[in-house]
């Protein structure tokens, strides 16, 4: 079964996957928010798969009700769930997208810079704000790459990062905000 979520603000429609017990948007935030939503190298392409790169102004602004940019921990707990999945797959055909049975797609959209409008590493890494906060009220970013997963906080010119999203209430049957749709006739999966 496959299950989207279509956001009421603007149409948009995203694939949805649950990993252990949350439920993840599978694909990056395509959500335009004037002077802070960015393509990578202003290319329709980059963003048609990628989604936009987000600047840190933007964060208060992105989620829908019912989802949340998720922290530093659910992307810990993310990466454990699918490090214990992968038995004998590595943990980079898994980024690679082989790794369907989670139909999880972590695209390597790369990361920019929002003062020179710079971009860098797009098929290389994949660079996700988070909601943790550390000193000077600075949100980590989290980058998952070949090499696993890391959390950094943002240099003065690399800031621009992309944006998933983590459902508040995972094992509830309370509804989130939004539309759901399903693609097979089969019961919800919370």
């Amino acid at each position: 079964m496959t299950l989207k979520y279509v956001d009421n603000r603007d149409g948009k429609e995203y694939n949805l996957v649950r990993i252990g017990s949350q439920l993840w948007f599978a694909e990056n935030l395509r959500y335009y928010i004037e002077d802070s939503s960015y393509m990578y190298n202003d290319r329709y392409s980059s963003f048609e798969k990628n989604g936009y790169l987000y600047s840190k102004d933007a964060l208060d602004e992105l989620c829908p009700p019912g989802w949340h940019i998720p922290s530093a921990a659910d992307f810990a707990k993310l990466y454990k769930s699918l490090e214990t999945s992968a038995n004998a797959m590595s943990w980079v055909e898994m980024l690679a997208g082989r790794h369907l049975e989670r139909n999880l797609s972590l695209q390597f959209g790369g990361f920019g810079s929002e003062s020179q409008m710079d971009f860098w590493e797009e098929g290389q890494g994949a660079y996700f704000w988070t909601s943790t906060e550390g000193k000077n009220k600075d949100r980590q970013f989290c980058v998952i790459d070949a090499k696993g997963i890391s959390f950094r906080y943002p240099a003065p010119l690399r800031d621009l990062f992309s944006v998933r999203l983590v459902c508040d209430e995972v094992l509830t049957t309370k509804p989130v905000f939004g539309t759901f749709k399903r693609t097979t006739p089969i019961e919800r999966p919370f």
